[in-house]
C-alpha cells in the first residue's frame, strides 16, 4: 500500500469518527434534563459562531433565526432549552389590555 493511500484512509477514517462524535454528542444533548428560565429578553446577539442567541437571565440561548426575528429585548419569557444552551420551546407572556 502505498503512503498517499493509507493517508486517505487514515483522513476518511477521522472525518467518520468526527461525524460519529458529532452525531452522538447531538443525539445526548436532545434528552433531558432540560433547564428552564422565566424573564426578559436582556440581549439578543450573534453567538460564537454566528448562531442567534438571546439573553434571558444572564443565560445565552441559541434559537432559530425566525425565532430570533419574532423576539425583542424586554419581552417577558419562559425558555426550555439544552444542556447546549439550545432553545426548545419558548413562552412569550403578554400583558392584559387594561383599557378593556
Amino acid at each position: 500500500m502505498e503512503q498517499s493511500e493509507s493517508m486517505s484512509i487514515w483522513e476518511m477514517m477521522k472525518a467518520v469518527s468526527q461525524k460519529a462524535r458529532s452525531w452522538i454528542r447531538n443525539a445526548a444533548d436532545a434528552l433531558p434534563p432540560y433547564y428552564v428560565t422565566e424573564g426578559e429578553i436582556l440581549d439578543r446577539r450573534a453567538g460564537r459562531r454566528g448562531e442567534p442567541v438571546i439573553v434571558v437571565n444572564g443565560a445565552p440561548i441559541s434559537v432559530d433565526r425566525p425565532t430570533f426575528d419574532a423576539l425583542a429585548v424586554g419581552q417577558r419569557v419562559r425558555v426550555r432549552y439544552t444542556r447546549a444552551a439550545r432553545a426548545i420551546n419558548i413562552d412569550v407572556f403578554t400583558t392584559p389590555n387594561r383599557s378593556a
